[in-house]
């Protein structure tokens, strides 16, 4: 019998859709309290489709969520669509169509092809951040945050990129350019919202300790923030922040922020004025301060604090007032940036012995790098800012009722530098003010499309409520996020606001604090997959591979396998089309030996490591697995000899291929005479025949990195403490004795891997 796929995922499409097997509220009402929250990132439905790229994680979260459903867990495992934003605008009005209208045509082909892909979501639960109904609760957010003190408008100089036309926050910034365009960016002052993120600097550096995530992703995040202790001292007027007290007798001089307030007093109005040129002209090349450290000087001369000296004050391209006191102190005998600075202005450099016991001369202080999130967008494509403005009365929230404030319909799309809303007749028509009633003007510019995406894992929990935006009970029922899965660039964006709003939401008590505060308790990273020439999948390159190319020619099932195989979850891998193939002639040596009955006394050995391999998401060696157990089958050599073996193979067989490939074991299952789902049944038991005896290979992993490896018996090999032992006594480099701090993950049998941490 031939594995016909396109006509088994017909079939079992139509079959799962029609009596709703993943329906959450189903199969929640017949399992055991215990629960698993299982999430993918909030994907933008794109207008060009999606390639096979896109799915590699959404397939490892299916196939984890599929696992714990037979193991009896409550699963919850959504999908819904982050639609607002600018490249949706952009896609929209390349194509002189409303927004709305072109982002709902791109996710009905992205669901389209979710749903061949066989991915197990509840699409009861499925939720869009550009609906009224959603972005409603987005603006009530924004009006708790408002009347909280978290959200507030100020003038301030602000990213703007020139070609979307519109500022950003400074985590869209990346090397001086737009992440979106890639347009060099500007700076520019304007009136801005922005949302008090830096009152939780400390918070959210220290919760990365009671989470699983990649020490990649950590380490960036504590990076970002930038927390620095050190001391503030005095140089006459000036006060500066250094890390660094021990170097104070080695100072030779100051530099300060081009718009740095105290200038104004020190210099002469001449002089502030070369200061006020020096600062338009290096505004421009803020980015490249790093690499082309201008200064100017400003003619002063302040007091060194030790011994009296007479040292220079500069004004610099490379110091900023969003950071410590807005003045430097150079040193450049300890500091090579110093150093450049000196010799570049032919500044003294001085080296004095560093004493500690210099803290007598300053204060304590701590700084962050981080800065406040800057929320204002010019742009029409996302979720209103629900403020109203009056003369008299200043800013003021719309009033709860008359959420949401929607978007008009009757705009352009094209950007000319301020929001396409404020050339609308009809949105500010009968505006008047919440508190005295006279007219008014409502807010013209929109949020962030980040704001939608750092709160939709709570609604995701609760998203048939019309009455609230979330409810504690079902936050406390399905909270936080067990397994989080999505792309590493979203470290220093989604990451980091998704955390600030959950501990915002603890705090105004909008949800019941839990244990850790945070929203995603374990954390991976899928790996890129590259094309078929190994470069990133780029309609420039004509290497992008999509699944409407290579599902119907082979299959779903052999898609979402070969993705998991190509290697370790978290790694680049490129694709490639005779490993695609390699699977699709697996899977039917699958459905052939099947037929003819093949069986295996050895069972129980692969549900054993397949059941070890999902939970540590070693896809790749599951399947590896699967593989060799197949080879190891042996033909029937009589039926009624046999049929109980077959039974039995197969029966579990089955079950543990079902994550994988769930059309497949469907069909399967269905031959083998059952009635129900196979995604319906319980995770087969096992006897755990890895004998204590025998001899294992466990890996050695620094930072993710194999180091090593080490041969000891299982029962040792279960034991962690026992095994970070041998592997710090068998480390030839010392490189594990050298490492200041560390957390280990360990795999029973398999892994032990040490974690750096800063």
């Amino acid at each position: 019998m031939d594995f016909d796929h396109k006509k088994i995922e017909e079939k079992w499409n139509a079959f799962w859709w029609k009596n709703n097997i993943y329906s959450t509220k189903q199969q929640t009402a017949k399992r055991k309290q215990q629960k698993k929250y299982i999430l993918d990132m909030f994907p933008y439905p794109s207008g060009a489709g999606l390639h096979v790229g896109h799915i590699e994680g959404y397939t490892g979260s299916d196939v984890v969520a599929r696992y714990y459903r037979m193991r009896g867990y409550s699963v919850l495992h959504p999908m819904g669509w982050d639609a607002f934003g600018l490249p949706a605008e952009n896609f929209a009005i390349k194509r002189g169509v409303p927004p709305m209208q072109s982002t709902e045509a791109n996710i009905v082909n992205f669901k389209k092809y979710l749903q061949a892909s066989g991915l197990s979501y509840d699409w009861n639960y499925e939720i869009n951040s550009s609906h009224p109904d959603y972005y409603r609760w987005t603006q009530w957010i924004f009006i708790k945050f408002f009347e909280a003190g978290l959200a507030y408008k100020k003038k301030a100089p602000a990213n703007w990129c020139p070609s979307c036309e519109t500022v950003l926050a400074n985590e869209q910034v990346v090397g001086g350019k737009c992440e979106r365009c890639d347009s060099a960016v500007k700076r520019k002052d304007l009136d801005q919202w922005f949302l008090k993120i830096t009152n939780y600097a400390d918070r959210l550096i220290d919760g990365l300790e009671k989470i699983d995530w990649p020490s990649s992703t950590v380490a960036m995040q504590k990076n970002w923030i930038g927390r620095s202790e050190g001391h503030k001292i005095k140089f006459d007027e000036i006060e500066v922040f250094t890390t660094r007290i021990d170097t104070l007798s080695s100072v030779t001089f100051l530099v300060l922020a081009p718009n740095h307030p105290i200038l104004s007093k020190l210099v002469s109005k001449e002089k502030v004025l070369e200061i006020q040129k020096f600062a338009t002209s290096v505004a421009v090349q803020q980015f490249e301060a790093e690499k082309n450290k201008q200064g100017i000087f400003t003619g002063v001369f302040v007091t060194h604090r030790v011994d009296g000296r007479q040292i220079p004050v500069w004004v610099g391209n490379y110091v900023s007032m969003d950071y410590g006191t807005g003045a430097v102190m150079g040193v450049p005998a300890y500091d090579q940036r110093d150093m450049d600075f000196a010799k570049k202005h032919q500044i003294d450099i001085l080296e004095n012995s560093l004493d500690q016991s210099l803290s007598r001369y300053g204060t304590p202080a701590r700084f962050y790098h981080l800065r406040d999130w800057l929320v204002s967008r010019q742009r029409y494509w996302g979720a209103p800012i629900p403020m109203i403005y009056c003369k008299k009365c200043g800013w003021n929230p719309v009033p709860a009722q008359d959420l949401p404030i929607l978007l008009p319909t009757d705009v352009d799309f094209k950007p000319t530098g301020e929001s396409p809303i404020a050339r609308s007749k009809t949105f500010q028509k009968d505006v008047v003010c919440p508190v005295c009633g006279k007219k008014a003007q409502r807010e013209v510019d929109t949020m962030d499309t980040f704001v939608d995406s750092s709160w939709y894992f709570l609604r995701f929990c609760d998203p048939f409520n019309s009455k609230e935006a979330f409810s504690k009970e079902m936050i406390k029922k399905w909270g936080p996020v067990d397994l989080y899965i999505g792309g590493a660039e979203h470290t220093v964006l989604h990451l980091m606001y998704a955390r600030f709003f959950y501990k915002a939401f603890c705090d105004l008590k909008l949800i019941d604090d839990n244990e850790v505060q945070e929203p995603f308790l374990k954390l991976r990273h899928q790996g890129m997959v590259l094309g078929p020439d190994n470069r990133k999948m780029s309609k420039r390159w004509g290497n992008v591979v999509g699944l409407d190319e290579v599902i119907p020619k082979f299959g779903a099932d052999t898609v979402r396998m070969y993705e998991l195989f190509m290697g370790p979850f978290e790694d680049l891998k490129s694709w490639q089309v005779s490993g695609v193939e390699g699977i699709y002639r697996f899977l039917h040596r699958v459905f052939r030996k099947f037929n003819e009955g093949y069986i295996s006394h050895n069972i129980d050995k692969l549900v054993a490591q397949v059941t070890k391999d999902i939970e540590s998401m070693s896809f790749n060696t599951a399947i590896s697995s699967m593989m060799k157990a197949l080879n190891e089958m042996e033909a029937p050599s009589s039926k009624s000899q046999t049929q109980k073996e077959f039974q039995t193979t197969w029966d579990k067989f089955i079950r543990v291929l079902a994550p994988f490939s769930p059309y497949l074991a469907e069909e399967m299952w269905n031959i083998m005479g059952h009635t129900t789902s196979v995604h319906l049944e319980d995770w087969p038991e096992f006897k755990d025949i890895i004998s204590d005896k025998e001899v294992v290979t466990m890996v050695v992993q620094i930072d993710g990195k194999v180091r090593g490896r080490l041969q000891t018996d299982f029962k040792i090999a279960k034991d962690e403490a026992l095994v970070k032992q041998m592997a710090i006594e068998s480390d030839k480099t010392g490189s594990l004795k050298k490492m200041p701090k560390y957390r280990t993950i360990f795999v029973p049998g398999r892994i032990i891997n040490f974690v750096s941490e800063k």
